[in-house]
C-alpha cells in the first residue's frame, strides 16, 4: 500500500501546481477549434481526423484517433457544455497516474516470468523503481500538460493493459484464447487512441518468443537436474516424457498465439488504412526535411541523428520543445559535418552493449529482461522512425511515452546489478537523487506549458534555429500588444525561412496597422508568389491597396480571395467596406448581406449593415433584420449600439433607452464618448433633459473636445433658460 501511495504522489506531485494553465498550441485546433468536440454528433469523430477535418478531404493530417476525440467531448460535457482547460489538464493528469500503476503491474508481470531465476525482492524491487522513474520522467510532461498528449496517454494505458492480459494467455492454459482475444480489442483500442497503439501486438510476440526460449531452458535445467541424480538407465523416466510433453504444448501454443497477433497486426493495419481510403497524408517539406530529401545518404544520416536526439532526451531531458520541425535540426548533407560523430558513437555503444550482454557472465534471464527492455524502446518507437514511411514531424516528446517505458526498466535492471558493488546507503542516495532530479525538472517543464507565451518563448532557448518557433513567439508577442518585438520576431522566422507565406501575410498584418502600407504590400506579394492559392493574403492585400487608394486593384485582390475561397466572411465583409469608400451603397450593402450568410455571427458585419441603414434613412428594412441580429449577438455591444440607434430613429424610445444601456454595460470600459453622446439624444428627444445632460457631461468626460456633446449641451442650457 504504502509503494502504490509514493508511485501516486510521485506521478502527479509535477504537475500538481500547473493544472490552472490554458489552451496551448494543437489544444486550440484539435479541442477549441474542434466541431467534433462542442457541437457535432459524437459519431462524426469517427468519420473525421483528430483536428475535425474529414478524413477524406485533401487537408485532412490522416490522424486517427477517434476515441480520444470522444473523451474530450466527455469533458466537454462533463463541464457543463463549457471548454475549461484545467478540467482537461485534471483528466490529463488522473490518467498518467494511473498509467503509472499499469506500468508498475506490467513490469511485475515481465519480471514475474523469471521466478526461476531472480529472489521475489528482487523483482519487486526492480518493478517498482522502473515505475517511480517512468512517473517523474520528464519527457512526459508534453503528454500530461499538453492536452492533445492524452492520445499517447491513453494509448499508453491500453498498451501497457494489453501486455499484461498476454502474459495471463501465456500461463494460464484454460483461458489463454480467452484472455488472447482480449488483447486483440484492447490493442484496436490503443490505435483508435492513437496510431502507435498497435504496436503492443509486435511487443507480445517479442515477449512470447522470448518467454518461450526461457521455458526452454527451464525445461532442460530440470531434465538435467534430473538425469544428474540417476543412474544410466535404457528407459526414459516418467518425468522427462512429461517435460517433453509440456515442452511440445508450449510450442505449439505458442505457435498459435504468435500466428493469431500477426494475423490481428495485418487486419488491423489494413481497416487503418481503409478508413484513410486507401491516401496518406501529405506533409510539407518544413515537418520533416529529411524526408524530402532525395539523396538516400543524406536522409540515413539525419533519420540517425534523430534517433541519437530521442535516446539522448530519455538520458538527460534538458532540451525540451514543442516544435522541433522548421530548421531546429538542419538536415546532414556535408560529409564532413561533425555531428555524425555522435551517429557513431551511438552505433559503437550498442555493439559495446551487445557485446556485454552477450557475456556468458549474464546471466540468461538478465539477458532476456535486458532484450525486453530494449524491445519496449524501439517497438513502439517504429512508426515514427520514418523506416516504412515519411511522419510530419522530426521529434515528437510525446511519442516518446510508451518506449519511456523500457527505457526506465532497462536503467533499473542496469542499477539492481550496480547494486551489487556498492553499499546499501548509497544505494538509496543514487535512486533519490535521480528520481529527484528528474521530478523537479518535470516540475519546471510543466510550468512552461501553463500558457502559450511560456511555451513559445521557452523554445527559442533550445531551437533558436526554427522558423516557426520565432513565428509563434511573434503571435503572443502581437496578442499583448508588444508590437515592435512581433515584428522582429516575423522578420527572424522570414530569414531562416525566405519561403514562410504565413509569417509574411502575418507580418503585414501588423505593418499595416503602424501605417507602413507599402512594406506590408511587399511582403503580402512576396507571400502570394509562394502561395498563389493563399485566400488571407489576398484579403489582406486587398485591405492595404485600399487604404493606399488602389481601389480597383483592392477589388481585383478581394475577389480573387472569394475565387479562392467562395465561404470566405471576412473577404466579404472587406469588400463591402470598399464599396461603401467609392459611395457603392446598395454593393456594400450586398456585401455585408454575403458576409452575414457566410457566418450568420460576423459582429462587424451585422455592425455596419445596420449603420448604413440607420444612416441612409431605411430604417423600416433595419427594423426587419433587428430581430435576426440579436438573436445572432444579443450579448454584443456594438449590435445592441446599432439596434438602439435604430429604435430611436423609430421613435421607440423605451425600447432604445434598454439597447443603449445595454450595450454601454457590455462595453465596459471600452465605451467610447458617441455611447453617451447618442444616449444623451434619445433622451433629449424623449425631453428627459436631465438625462440627457448627464449623457452629454459622460461623453464630455471621455473626450472634451466632442463637438457633438458640446452643441446638443449648450441647446440645453438654452432649453433650461427658457
Amino acid at each position: 500500500m504504502l509503494r502504490l501511495v509514493s508511485l501516486i504522489f510521485l506521478g502527479s506531485f509535477p504537475y500538481l501546481f500547473s493544472l490552472t494553465g490554458d489552451f496551448v498550441f494543437d489544444d486550440s485546433e484539435a479541442i477549441v477549434k474542434n466541431k467534433d468536440v462542442t457541437s457535432r454528433p459524437w459519431v462524426q469523430a469517427f468519420s473525421n481526423d483528430f483536428w475535425g477535418t474529414n478524413l477524406t478531404s485533401n487537408l485532412s493530417h490522416k490522424s486517427y484517433r477517434p476515441l480520444t476525440v470522444i473523451t474530450f467531448r466527455l469533458n466537454y460535457v462533463f463541464s457543463g457544455g463549457r471548454l475549461i482547460a484545467s478540467h482537461f489538464k485534471i483528466t490529463n493528469l488522473a490518467l498518467h497516474v494511473a498509467c503509472c500503476v499499469i506500468v508498475w503491474r506490467t513490469f511485475q508481470c515481465i519480471l514475474g516470468n523469471e521466478t526461476a531465476y531472480l529472489l521475489p525482492k528482487w523483482r519487486k524491487d526492480t518493478a517498482f523503481l522502473a515505475a517511480l522513474l517512468f512517473a517523474v520522467h520528464p519527457v512526459h510532461v508534453e503528454a500530461v500538460s499538453g492536452i492533445v498528449g492524452r492520445a499517447d496517454i491513453l494509448a499508453a494505458i491500453t498498451f501497457f493493459t494489453s501486455i499484461i492480459f498476454y502474459s495471463k494467455a501465456m500461463t494460464d492454459q484454460s483461458l489463454s484464447y480467452v484472455y488472447l482475444f482480449i488483447v486483440v480489442i484492447l490493442s484496436a483500442m490503443s490505435m483508435l487512441f492513437k496510431e502507435n497503439g498497435v504496436t503492443v501486438l509486435g511487443f507480445c510476440i517479442v515477449y512470447d518468443i522470448i518467454s518461450h526460449f526461457r521455458t526452454n531452458q527451464q525445461t532442460q535445467n530440470e531434465m538435467s537436474n534430473e538425469d544428474s541424480g540417476k543412474k544410466h538407465t535404457n528407459k526414459k523416466s516418467d518425468a522427462s516424457i512429461l517435460s517433453k510433453s509440456q515442452k511440445s504444448n508450449s510450442l505449439f501454443d505458442s505457435g498459435i498465439r504468435i500466428i493469431c497477433l500477426i494475423l490481428s497486426i495485418v487486419l488491423l493495419l489494413y481497416e487503418r488504412w481503409a478508413v484513410m481510403e486507401g491516401t496518406g497524408p501529405e506533409f510539407k517539406i518544413t515537418d520533416n526535411p529529411a524526408s524530402f530529401s532525395e539523396n538516400f545518404l543524406t536522409r540515413f544520416k539525419t533519420y540517425n541523428y534523430v534517433y541519437f536526439l530521442n535516446f539522448l532526451l530519455l538520458i538527460w531531458p534538458q532540451w525540451l520543445c514543442y516544435d522541433w520541425s522548421m530548421g531546429c535540426i538542419p538536415v546532414l548533407k556535408e560529409v564532413d559535418d561533425y555531428r555524425i560523430i555522435f551517429v557513431i558513437i551511438m552505433y559503437i555503444y550498442g555493439l559495446l552493449f551487445i557485446r556485454a550482454l552477450m557475456d556468458k557472465q549474464n546471466k540468461g534471464s538478465t539477458k532476456r529482461l535486458t532484450f525486453l527492455a530494449l524491445s519496449l524502446i524501439v517497438i513502439p518507437y517504429i512508426p515514427a522512425a520514418n523506416i516504412f514511411y515519411p511522419v510530419g514531424f522530426v521529434i515528437a516528446e510525446r511519442i516518446l511515452y510508451i518506449p519511456s517505458a523500457g527505457y526506465c526498466l532497462l536503467i533499473i535492471i542496469g542499477f539492481k546489478k550496480l547494486c551489487r558493488k556498492i553499499r546499501k546507503l548509497y544505494q538509496i542516495i543514487i535512486i533519490v537523487l535521480l528520481l529527484t532530479t528528474y521530478a523537479l525538472r518535470s516540475m519546471q517543464r510543466s510550468f512552461d506549458w501553463q500558457n502559450e507565451y511560456k511555451l513559445f518563448t521557452q523554445g527559442l532557448s533550445v531551437c533558436p534555429l526554427n522558423a516557426k518557433v520565432h513565428y509563434n513567439v511573434a503571435k503572443v508577442l502581437d496578442a499583448r500588444h508588444k508590437t515592435y518585438l512581433a515584428i522582429m520576431e516575423y522578420k527572424e522566422a522570414i530569414r531562416l525561412y525566405p519561403e514562410y507565406y504565413q509569417a509574411m501575410n502575418n507580418l503585414a498584418n501588423l505593418l499595416k496597422s503602424q501605417h507602413q502600407f507599402r512594406e506590408a504590400e511587399n511582403y503580402l506579394r512576396t507571400a502570394l508568389i509562394y502561395k498563389q492559392e493563399f485566400p488571407a493574403a489576398w484579403m489582406n492585400l486587398g485591405i492595404v491597396l485600399a487604404a493606399t487608394d488602389q481601389y480597383e486593384e483592392s477589388e481585383m485582390a478581394y475577389k480573387t480571395a472569394l475565387k479562392y475561397r467562395r465561404n470566405y466572411s471576412d473577404a466579404y465583409y472587406n469588400l463591402g467596406n470598399l464599396y461603401l469608400e467609392l459611395n457603392k451603397t446598395e454593393d456594400a450593402l450586398n456585401s455585408w448581406t454575403r458576409a452575414i450568410k457566410q457566418n450568420s455571427t460576423h459582429a462587424l458585419a451585422w455592425t455596419n449593415l445596420l449603420a448604413m441603414l440607420d444612416n441612409t434613412g431605411q430604417i423600416e428594412r433595419a427594423m426587419k433584420i433587428v430581430p435576426k441580429a440579436l438573436s445572432e449577438l444579443h450579448e454584443s455591444g456594438a449590435i445592441n449600439f446599432a439596434v438602439a440607434n435604430i429604435f430611436g430613429k423609430a421613435q421607440r424610445y423605451k425600447e432604445a433607452e434598454a439597447h443603449f444601456l445595454k450595450a454601454i454595460k457590455l462595453l465596459g470600459k471600452s465605451a467610447e464618448a458617441i455611447h453617451y453622446a447618442n444616449l444623451g439624444v434619445l433622451y433629449h428627444r424623449w425631453k428627459k433633459y436631465n438625462l440627457a445632460e448627464e449623457m452629454y457631461k459622460k461623453a464630455l468626460k471621455i473626450d472634451p473636445k466632442y463637438h457633438s456633446a458640446q452643441k446638443n449641451l449648450k441647446r440645453l442650457e438654452l432649453i433650461n433658460k427658457t
